[in-house]
């Protein structure tokens, strides 16, 4: 580079590498900010279908951490069985069966205390059962981040040896001694 020149990188190398540790600490921390609020708002939700379910006010908040701390569970579990190539169709039926429960319970209560009778009402249901929606995304990008996947062996190739090279006939004798190793 000649002095007093600057010289800009664009295109590919002028791209932030993706496995950057500032990158994934900034993800990291979007994921954490993001399952809270979602933990939050599903967390209400569940606290409200709790009183449906009878139960007394200082056992309601088992009702929320049954179904959403057992979506954590069951995601990361599920991303440590695929990690190791294992089964894990229970886990995957578990977190999303687990989060559609909580979905259409947050949805639910949402009805019960507002109704819905106009935009708001939709947009308020809505957004409350989308919340358990993104605790599992979180956490399933959280686990993709950490987890290391499984190591495909790749296979050997059959060690096969070079093809004789066909020698084909000189156009003149000293192209034959040549040929052979001998230099004339």
């Amino acid at each position: 580079m000649t002095a007093g020149k600057r010289t800009r990188r664009t295109g590919a190398g002028a791209r932030i590498n993706a496995d950057h540790i500032a990158l994934y600490w900034l993800i990291v921390v979007g994921i954490l900010a993001t399952a809270a609020a979602a933990i939050i708002t599903s967390w209400n939700g569940l606290i409200y279908v709790a009183v449906w379910q009878g139960l007394a006010p200082e056992w309601r908040w088992v009702t929320p951490v049954m179904i959403d701390v057992a979506i954590v569970v069951f995601t990361l579990g599920s991303l440590a069985k695929k990690s190791r190539g294992e089964n894990l169709a229970l886990f995957v039926l578990g977190a999303y069966g687990l989060t559609a429960i909580s979905s259409t319970s947050n949805f639910l209560h949402t009805i019960a205390l507002r109704g819905l009778d106009d935009f708001e009402d939709w947009t308020g249901a809505l957004l409350n059962a989308l919340a358990p929606l993104l605790i599992l995304l979180t956490t399933e990008v959280l686990g993709a981040l950490v987890t290391k996947p499984k190591r495909v062996p790749r296979k050997r190739r059959a060690t096969r040896k070079p093809a004789a090279r066909k020698r084909t006939a000189a156009v003149s004798p000293l192209h034959a001694v040549e040929d052979e190793g001998v230099s004339a």
